[in-house]
């Protein structure tokens, strides 16, 4: 009986604490000037679904957005660090420069009450970074091309002979190799690359233009390939359709906080919303793939990828400069 009455008690009271509790720490951000200032390499399109759901529960704080490219805004916050600060508060990039940002002592500790809602292994277990959107690793084709029923079925497919020649990848991300050692460990995943680098790929820049020249029947198949991005262009009925492998490689995107950043509550607020329920729909919006239990992305199918189980994280556990020199030298790329 008495756990019961503490059980109500609790029900009562923990949202009216919660609540003011953020009260209080958007008192202390207006005091701090009002403002969070985001370096994050979503381009200014993508976030004015996220910005504009901010403001709408925060009308009183301004969000800046500068938008950099992950290799400028890592050498940007390296070089405002030396100089004695970073003037920003809350950096929005993939784990990999972050865990070097992390080793330079650049990121500070935060860690939300929300990441409780996230999926497994989607945040650091130190508490210096938590994971916002995910995608998944597969392979596109074009099916004036290429049949269904021809295309891989898994990673190892993509060494078939058939194939020489006929795969393009993103050339700017090491991920076919990294995501192979994350997968399958540094010798068999360095080895797999080796022999996926003989299939004479074809190498171009960027996600959007690989699916885009994949589209206009430059190639048939696009490999370890962003599925947000295919199935968008699926959406706009263009010539592209993908399947995922048996076992299929996510990336996350992620979060942290600058260690003594300019605005400490600013910072608080906009990883807490980041996280939340809101904030994770705001980006399914935008066309991510959020990964807050219980938020649906765009996709029903992309949604049953990420029920299946199959997804294997890549994670970030350094020597990330090593096996960038190994992608560019096996694939040829100066």
């Amino acid at each position: 009986m008495m756990t019961a009455k503490i059980l109500l008690l609790l029900a009562i009271f923990l949202p009216t604490i919660a609540w003011a509790q953020s009260v209080e720490l958007v008192n202390q951000a207006k005091k701090e000037g009002g403002e969070v200032i985001l370096y994050t390499t979503m381009t200014v399109g993508d976030f004015e679904h996220f910005s504009k759901a901010f403001k709408e529960k925060y009308p009183g704080l301004n969000l800046r957005h500068v938008y950099l490219s992950s290799s400028r805004q890592t050498a940007r916050v390296m070089q405002e660090f030396r100089a004695g600060r970073v003037q920003g508060d809350v950096l929005g990039n993939s784990p990999e420069p972050l865990l070097y940002l992390k080793q330079q002592g650049v990121l500070g500790q935060y860690r939300s009450a929300e990441t409780k809602n996230l999926l497994s292994g989607a945040w650091d277990s130190d508490g210096f970074w938590s994971g916002i959107t995910t995608d998944l690793l597969v392979t596109g084709f074009n099916p004036r091309l290429l049949a269904k029923s021809a295309v891989p079925k898994n990673y190892d497919d993509y060494l078939r002979p058939q194939y020489k020649s006929q795969i393009a990848v993103n050339r700017g991300v090491p991920y076919p190799l990294t995501g192979m050692v994350s997968l399958r460990g540094d010798e068999q995943g360095t080895a797999y690359f080796k022999k996926l680098s003989q299939q004479d790929l074809r190498l171009v820049e960027g996600y959007s233009h690989t699916i885009n020249m994949m589209a206009a029947g430059e190639y048939p198949l696009t490999g370890f390939m962003q599925v947000s991005k295919l199935e968008a262009m699926k959406r706009k009925e263009a010539p592209v359709d993908w399947l995922p492998a048996t076992q299929t490689l996510a990336t996350i995107s992620t979060i942290a906080m600058i260690k003594n950043p300019l605005h400490p509550a600013g910072a608080q607020i906009l990883i807490d919303f980041y996280l939340s329920a809101e904030g994770q729909r705001a980006l399914a919006a935008a066309g991510k793939i959020p990964l807050r239990k219980g938020v649906r992305s765009q996709s029903k199918d992309i949604d049953q990828l990420m029920e299946s189980g199959t997804a294997h994280v890549i994670r970030a556990e350094g020597g990330y400069d090593k096996y960038m020199k190994v992608y560019n030298e096996y694939l040829g790329i100066r």
